[in-house]
């Protein structure tokens, strides 16, 4: 019943103004399930749609406002804590170096040093000499699983 109706009123609207063109093809990309209503919008990165449904369900009925930041942090914490999780690509690795050797920059190689930091790493070469030593800033001991390569530039 609910899908005859929203037909008829799309079939109206295709024939009004270019606003309610618009406004038909925005309800023509409603996706209908067997009950005849819409379907909920579950993001497709998500490894476990019922799960990742039941707990949405449970933030619209626990926050009075759903869609905030503070309803969506504690969906994601719940969905994760409860065994969920997210596909996609993996997170970037942050700004350490490599535990591979960096060989200094050759003295007669004008070119190289001016290449982007990234792109001389991968060859195996650091921008201004130095070595690449295990350090951690902090106050105190740092333990050595907290450690990081970081590159250290000659003194």
């Amino acid at each position: 019943m609910a899908k005859q109706k929203v037909k008829k009123v799309i079939k109206g609207l295709k024939k009004a103004s270019k606003l309610h063109a618009q406004q038909a093809k925005t309800l023509q990309g409603i996706k209908f399930g067997k009950g005849g209503s819409a379907k909920s919008k579950t993001p497709s990165n998500v490894t476990n749609p019922s799960l990742y449904s039941r707990v949405k369900s449970e933030a619209k009925r626990k926050f009075d406002v759903y869609p905030s930041a503070y309803a969506n942090a504690w969906l994601v914490k719940t969905y994760k804590k409860r065994g969920g999780g997210y596909k996609g690509a993996k997170k970037a690795e942050g700004g350490e170096v490599s535990k591979k050797d960096l060989r200094p920059v050759p003295a007669g190689n004008k070119g190289l040093g001016k290449l982007p930091t990234r792109v001389r790493n991968k060859m195996g070469f650091m921008k201004n000499g130095g070595s690449v030593e295990l350090q951690a800033r902090g106050c105190g001991a740092i333990m050595n699983s907290k450690r990081k390569p970081t590159k250290v530039p000659r003194s």
